[in-house]
């Protein structure tokens, strides 16, 4: 196994890891004192960024970005996976308690976390009516997960359901809006577009632009 690192893991570093945790964010270990984060995306850019706030928080990136091909993305992901830290396996710890991989009850859905799980795993639709939601997979989760997530927006003020063929956590078109202005601004190019928000019947619209980084 490689050499173990630390780092200081502060309120704000566990807030973006544990909204990256919620989409398509990883830990793994395979030692009692250690474990790394990986990532994998479509977008370089959006890598890159993983690999600088990561950083930022004192988590260093090890080998080289390349792109994958194969699997379910025929244009190819990119990877990314970090040192060993010590300090990441109590999130491991949480996360994949039996090794499968849970939403811990003791986590904050803060705008911030809810920024990463929406630009992870999440897409707005704009329907026909001119209305438009959101909409937040949830695959690897059980329903109990899945239900005390809803719980929580529900606490946020945002009302969402679970949709159980897909199993997928649904944003009314009530509280899409809202749920936009919490999250914040987009801090990358590649995803600005699940930003964008349009009410034909309200006559609303939200733009990248409007939106304060948070």
């Amino acid at each position: 196994m490689a050499e173990s690192n630390h780092c200081v893991l502060f309120k704000h570093a566990i807030e973006w890891l544990n909204g990256e945790l919620l989409g398509d964010g990883c830990l793994h270990s395979l030692s009692s004192c250690a474990a790394y984060f990986s990532y994998g995306s479509k977008y370089l850019e959006y890598i890159d960024y993983v690999s600088g706030t990561l950083n930022s928080f004192g988590v260093l990136q090890t080998g080289k970005i390349y792109k994958y091909y194969g699997g379910l993305s025929s244009n190819g992901v990119y990877h990314y996976h970090s040192r060993y830290y010590c300090e990441l396996k109590p999130l491991w710890d949480k996360w994949y308690p039996e090794g499968k991989k849970i939403v811990p009850r003791d986590i904050k859905l803060t705008s911030l976390t809810c920024r990463q799980w929406y630009i992870g795993d999440g897409w707005i639709i704009h329907k026909f009516n001119g209305n438009a939601c959101i909409r937040l997979a949830v695959c690897a989760f059980s329903t109990y997960d899945v239900d005390w997530l809803i719980e929580q927006l529900s606490d946020l003020g945002i009302l969402a359901t679970r949709q159980p063929a897909k199993n997928l956590v649904n944003i009314a078109a009530c509280s899409t809006k809202d749920f936009l202005n919490y999250i914040g601004r987009c801090p990358v190019k590649c995803y600005k577009y699940k930003r964008n928000y349009f009410n034909k019947e309200g006559g609303d619209f939200i733009n990248e632009g409007q939106y304060q980084f948070r």
